[in-house]
């Protein structure tokens, strides 16, 4: 009867074993398409056997834990590429608009508008008594000067927006980083009884996922309590952000290189660059052509000190006399085939100096556009490898679903014979 009852009970837990085992494969099924789900398996342990006069006899066995299929070192390299994807999107994005107030299409833009400037002064200097081609010269110097400021004004809205975005970005880091910290002490205290909180892992990593588009992070995990230990990098080297259950802000004022944080602040200090390369054309133009103008008997043509400022004078032709005009057209033709000293240490011509400007701008962007394009691909090839460890097969599932149910109908089947043992071992002794 004693044996009897032992086996009852091993059908018994058998039977709550495959239900166990087809509720994970069923929670598998349900989330196949989450790529932030991590496949579930129901471990099995072996139960005590017992000594009997025949023996030790096995006692079944039983579910020890849940446990899901990841590569913690697979999942860093991901974060890692999902960074640099951030990081380049964003970059690539800031810098395409960047490139889109600096573009010259031939018939608008700074370069066009300089080139029919000279254009303009030739003309007049082969006939300076033409009224209509000292009209086409104040015409092209109040293009010029509006070009140059129109370009300005677009760079200066954009490094307007800049930091908004960025402080954007720090709050929601910030809010990650906090749910990050949670999660470390929920965890910790679900697993404190030895089984894994595997929904909450879940969670974790999905927010680690979120934060890493946002700042470079790295990771690593206590043993004991399962709680992660989480890192970023500035211009110094690590900086801690979660230990676990302690969480650490960042500032904007941070030096985080990398993610999309990373990817506005290069692009506020692309932006620097290439509004203090507009400032230093324009103060050298201004000064430049405002000395041939003056030492040539005239008056100021531009007005202002750089692209902020920079105007055009209406009466800069004004009372001169025809030697004078000569003069002046002959100084601005000089001076577009002269090499100028520029406040960067450059030493070119104007024409050639907005060129290599705009030559700056359309590389960086390519450069951010190339590199956007590795690290996507890169993350693409990592989510399938991620998924061939911890994605879920639905066919594979199935054939589980299949063979638990199996099991089940066998131990339902030994729960069956037994109770008739039992009835006809009790009718016996009766």
């Amino acid at each position: 009867m004693a044996g009897l009852t032992v086996t009852l009970d091993i059908a018994g837990q058998t039977l709550q074993n495959t239900q166990i085992e087809i509720q994970t494969s069923s929670n598998n099924i349900s989330n196949a398409n989450n790529t932030g789900y991590s496949r579930e398996t129901a471990v099995q342990t072996f139960n005590p056997a017992v000594l009997t006069a025949s023996g030790w006899l096995g006692t079944g066995a039983s579910i020890s834990n849940i446990t899901q299929a990841r590569d913690s070192y697979l999942e860093q390299q991901l974060i890692n590429a999902t960074t640099g994807d951030a990081q380049y999107t964003s970059l690539a994005s800031q810098l395409t608009s960047i490139q889109a107030a600096c573009s010259d299409s031939g018939d608008t833009g700074i370069s066009q508008a300089l080139g029919n400037f000279f254009d303009a002064w030739s003309a007049l200097g082969q006939d300076t008594t033409n009224t209509s081609d000292q009209t086409s010269v104040y015409s092209a110097a109040q293009n010029l000067a509006s070009a140059v400021s129109s370009t300005y004004n677009q760079l200066n809205q954009i490094a307007s927006s800049l930091p908004d975005q960025i402080d954007d970005t720090v709050t929601q880091a910030n809010t990650l980083i906090d749910q990050i910290a949670q999660l470390n002490t929920a965890i910790a205290q679900n697993e404190s009884s030895g089984f894994q909180a595997n929904t909450l892992r879940d969670e974790r990593y999905q927010a680690m996922d979120s934060l890493a588009k946002l700042i470079p992070v790295s990771f690593s995990q206590d043993p004991a309590t399962g709680a992660f230990t989480v890192d970023t990098t500035d211009a110094t080297g690590s900086l801690n952000v979660v230990t676990g259950g302690t969480a650490t802000h960042i500032s904007s004022s941070s030096t985080i290189t990398g993610g999309q944080f990373g990817g506005l602040v290069q692009a506020q200090t692309d932006l620097n660059g290439y509004i203090s390369q507009l400032n230093g054309f324009a103060s050298t133009l201004i000064s430049q052509v405002n000395h041939i103008a003056t030492t040539s008997g005239g008056t100021d043509v531009f007005n202002g000190t750089d692209a902020s400022s920079i105007t055009a004078s209406n009466t800069f032709l004004q009372n001169l006399t025809q030697s004078q005009l000569s003069t002046m057209s002959q100084g601005m033709a000089d001076l577009q085939d002269s090499s100028i000293a520029f406040p960067d240490g450059t030493n070119t011509t104007l024409q050639q100096y907005q060129s290599n400007f705009e030559q700056t701008v359309g590389d960086d962007v390519k450069s951010a556009n190339n590199n956007q394009t590795f690290y996507d691909s890169l993350q693409s090839e990592l989510q399938t490898q991620q998924q061939s460890v911890s994605g879920v097969s639905v066919d594979e599932e199935l054939v589980n679903i299949i063979n638990y149910q199996q099991i089940y109908e066998a131990a339902a089947k030994v729960v069956q014979t037994t109770a008739t043992l039992m009835t006809a071992v009790i009718d016996m002794v009766q």
